[in-house]
């Protein structure tokens, strides 16, 4: 995770840490923590920090997309093994 863009778009916006925390509901010192990287965000909190600080949820977590493509790809390859096989595969799963 990107905790640089985060800080960086809060100072661009001009809010304070006390501010994003009041609006996040924690205390400053809890999202220093999460600025610093010293807390795992989970996806919630990420996305709640993305709309105060108009950004993508993306920009600060590029790996999101990479585990999405990497189930695509892997989708992908099973669904390869499997008509090479000979197995159909039922339409909902395409």
């Amino acid at each position: 995770m990107d905790t640089d863009k985060i800080k960086e778009r809060r100072k661009a916006l001009g809010f304070s840490q006390e501010y994003v925390a009041m609006k996040l509901g924690i205390s400053q010192k809890a999202y220093s923590d999460i600025e610093s990287g010293k807390t795992k965000l989970k996806t919630e909190v990420l996305n709640e920090i993305a709309e105060i600080l108009e950004i993508s949820p993306f920009s600060v977590c590029p790996i999101a997309c990479d585990c999405t493509k990497t189930l695509e790809k892997k989708h992908e390859r099973l669904l390869n093994y499997l008509s090479d096989k000979g197995i159909a595969v039922p339409k909902e799963y395409l």
